[in-house]
């Protein structure tokens, strides 16, 4: 069975960008109470797809090396 590791040195490795994710995340599970305009919605689940996948390939670099 697959099991999915975290790797703590590549999020702290770019904490600019780790933080954004966790802004953004938590902006996006809060976003229904606030209810903003549709284009901010799609920027900010743009940028955390973006950030997913940059986070995904730096997992997969790191697990490669191992």
């Amino acid at each position: 069975m697959y099991k999915p590791r975290v790797i703590v040195n590549q999020f702290l490795s770019y904490p600019v960008r780790t933080s954004l994710f966790a802004a953004i995340l938590g902006l996006l599970l809060v976003m229904p109470l606030i209810r903003p305009p549709l284009i901010i919605s799609v920027i900010l689940v743009g940028m955390l797809v973006y950030l997913a996948l940059f986070f995904g390939g730096r997992f997969a670099l790191a697990s490669r090396e191992d």
